[in-house]
């Protein structure tokens, strides 16, 4: 008999094979307009981190950043539970990036030695997954000065939960955008647990997204958010976060 978190597992999986051969959210797309600064800053700070280093990225998906890293890392891997989308990245390493290769792999399980990689970073992966069973195997791969760096959708917006409840079949049954008890959790593995929020008036720039006029309209909700999520109250309803986990705790 397959386990409750054994069917999660196969539930992700199917539901990603399908989303790398036919792309099951191509209508929520131009919302991501509105948080193109906040995926800007977690790409640098990703790179930053990632110059010289063994790293991973978790949930690499079939276009991904591993590959644009290889050329500054010291080595690189990628893995996801998509036994698809992992043959289409393999299908896709450039030549002579002899550091870079992918896996499938279980992201709660990960089949990697104790202590060996300096950066993990990954982009919509965590809020699919275990998280005592994700931040505990991060915790575990990663050297004392090592960092993960996610890239998350966040839970706390009435609104956004309404369109999300609207809108079952551009995600999967056991996905959980993340909650400040989420985050509360990460300090049980974590030393360093760093959030920075992102996406609130900025949705205000949508419908004219990708335009002269739609940038100096996202430039000045961006600031007026950055204003806003001093509040406590108010940086929870935010859409996404930049989380930051550094210098891992010893695991009995």
């Amino acid at each position: 008999m397959i386990n409750a978190a054994a069917a999660r597992v196969e539930r992700e999986r199917a539901f990603h094979n399908d989303r790398f051969t036919e792309e099951t959210r191509e209508a929520q797309g131009k919302f991501y307009a509105a948080i193109k600064h906040g995926s800007t800053v977690y790409e640098d700070r990703v790179k930053r981190h990632a110059i010289g280093k063994d790293i991973l990225e978790y949930g690499s998906g079939a276009l991904n950043q591993a590959a644009l890293l290889a050329p500054v890392a010291g080595s690189v891997m990628g893995i996801d539970i998509s036994d698809v989308a992992i043959a289409a990245a393999r299908a896709a390493i450039p030549a002579g990036h002899a550091n870079l290769r992918y896996e499938v792999m279980d992201a709660e399980n990960l089949t990697l030695p104790d202590r060996s990689l300096d950066l993990i970073f990954g982009r919509g992966i965590i809020h699919h997954l275990d998280l005592c069973r994700s931040f505990e195997t991060v915790a575990r791969v990663l050297r004392p000065d090592g960092k993960a760096i996610f890239w998350e959708p966040l839970g706390h917006n009435l609104l956004l939960n309404l369109y999300r409840r609207a809108t079952p079949n551009a995600r999967t049954l056991d996905e959980h955008p993340l909650l400040k008890p989420d985050i509360e959790l990460a300090r049980s593995y974590f030393e360093d647990v760093r959030v920075t929020f992102y996406g609130l008036t900025t949705l205000a720039s949508v419908p004219i997204r990708d335009t002269a006029i739609g940038d100096v309209l996202l430039n000045a909700c961006a600031l007026v958010d950055r204003a806003l999520f001093v509040l406590p109250g108010v940086r929870w309803q935010a859409w996404y976060c930049l989380l930051e986990l550094g210098r891992p705790k010893a695991l009995n």
